[in-house]
């Protein structure tokens, strides 16, 4: 008896320390990562809900394009995934950015919901459209009606399912970019590099898909200034990843992590057209 009372006293006194420690933590909470905004980029994410507030530059300066896939859309259906925190990054950096795009879906508390992040689409749709869904369009008609200045493609995930061989599927994003360089010749395009998979098969796919396409991309960049790589694969790491091993956890850092190296690819080239 003597011995649990002992143990007892123990585990009350661990949680009463736990306690003082969370006290302590939330007013810092406030203060930084919880949706405050800071000078620079943190690596840290707030709640997947907490809205933004909206800048005084709102829909206005550096038009940018997020393009791709559900890695750009957002995961799940009510969060923006790296838009939000790359918006985030905006707002600290000062830089008047207007998100461009026919969708506004997935962007819950976002000032500035626009994208084309389409959910399941392969290079091949987004180049020429999804031929049970023409409607939805293409990149032609998205570049037409929202003239970037800026593109953040992040594509090839959804490539990899296929059982195309890693050529084939690697040509098909090598052409994406080539129709958008010759529909955008003067937009700045940045290309991240496919994120991993959990599924090991899947990874060893996706790193010899992105050896392929970085080679296309350095013989490309070579003729052409306003294109640039982004090694976003090296951003995020499988445990960043939700149960689908697909995904970025909503709640965890790996959007935050994505966001960064978008912008640390991305600010000079905000800086400088923003100076015009």
């Amino acid at each position: 008896m003597a011995h649990d009372l002992v143990l007892l006293a123990q585990a009350l006194k661990r949680s009463a320390t736990r306690l003082a420690l969370i006290g302590l933590l939330l007013p810092l909470c406030g203060l930084s990562a919880c949706g405050g905004s800071t000078s620079e980029p943190t690596g840290e994410q707030p709640s997947a809900t907490m809205p933004l507030e909206a800048p005084t530059w709102l829909n206005s300066g550096v038009r940018v394009m997020a393009l791709g896939d559900s890695l750009t859309e957002g995961w799940p259906s009510s969060y923006g995934g790296y838009r939000f925190e790359l918006y985030r990054r905006f707002i600290a950096a000062k830089l008047p950015v207007n998100f461009v795009g026919s969708l506004t879906n997935t962007s819950n508390g976002l000032p500035d919901p626009n994208h084309e992040g389409h959910g399941g689409w392969t290079s091949y749709d987004l180049r020429d459209g999804r031929r049970n869904s023409l409607d939805a369009g293409n990149v032609r008609n998205w570049l037409a009606a929202e003239h970037p200045d800026v593109i953040l493609l992040l594509a090839g995930t959804n490539d990899v399912f296929y059982t195309q061989g890693d050529e084939t599927i690697a040509a098909n994003l090598l052409a994406l970019i080539d129709r958008i360089r010759e529909l955008a010749p003067e937009a700045e395009l940045f290309v991240g590099s496919t994120l991993p998979l959990r599924d090991p098969q899947l990874a060893g796919r996706v790193i010899r898909f992105n050896a392929l396409v970085q080679q296309g991309l350095v013989t490309r960049m070579q003729l052409d200034t306003h294109l640039h790589s982004v090694a976003t694969h090296d951003a995020v790491s499988v445990d960043d990843l939700a149960e689908d091993g697909v995904h970025l956890r909503p709640e965890g850092p790996g959007n935050a992590k994505l966001a960064d190296a978008w912008f640390s690819a991305i600010r000079g080239t905000l800086e400088r057209l923003s100076a015009r």
